[in-house]
């Protein structure tokens, strides 16, 4: 037991003399410098498109004849367990849904939402979707409320379109600022 401990001391001596810990270190960091670099391009290159069972910014979906599909059940409003969906319900005899009861006011207030997807679980028309995008950032929180007329507009990404893959992207100035675009026809996979 006396060697055992004396020999480990000794070790322990020159590895502190050799400075041995020190040296693995550099090792590990020297190693990083002179591997190949994994930088993503953002924004001025290319945009990363999430997979389709990415849950981003909610959607309101219309069916194939321009009808929306919400029935203003209120399930979504009354799952959610932060309470940021407020959906306000009224009667359509215009044949703007596929009911005759479409929603008066939809709205979703993003800073408070958890993207946990129960909205999109709870409703039997399939009527809202959590989306791919990602990139809702704003300067006041009265932007990080989504209404109704936005959150029917057509997405970028097609639901069809597989995701996980790197796009070449833009800038796109409008009305509202600068956005960037990802180009879907020219799409790559990192390569890891």
């Amino acid at each position: 037991m006396a060697e055992l401990n004396s020999s480990s001391k000794v070790i322990e001596f020159f590895k502190k003399l050799f400075f041995v810990d020190f040296i693995k270190g550099l090792r590990v960091t020297f190693g990083y410098n002179v591997s190949k670099s994994i930088t993503e391009r953002y924004p001025d290159e290319e945009k990363w498109v999430p997979y389709r069972r990415f849950r981003g910014v909610h959607n309101l979906w219309r069916d194939e004849q321009g009808r929306e599909l919400c029935v203003a059940c209120e399930l979504c409003s009354k799952i959610c367990p932060t309470d940021c969906i407020t959906v306000i319900p009224m009667e359509d005899d215009t044949g703007r849904g596929i009911a005759d009861r479409v929603p008066k006011v939809w709205d979703v207030d993003l800073a408070r939402c958890l993207f946990c997807g129960y909205c999109e679980d709870a409703c039997p028309t399939t009527a809202i979707r959590l989306g791919r995008e990602y990139e809702f950032a704003s300067y006041d929180l009265a932007s990080a409320v989504l209404h109704k007329d936005e959150l029917l507009l057509p997405q970028p990404v097609p639901e069809s379109f597989k995701g996980g893959v790197h796009a070449r992207a833009r800038f796109v100035r409008d009305k509202d600022g600068i956005r960037v675009e990802a180009d879907l026809n020219n799409t790559r996979k990192r390569k890891t």
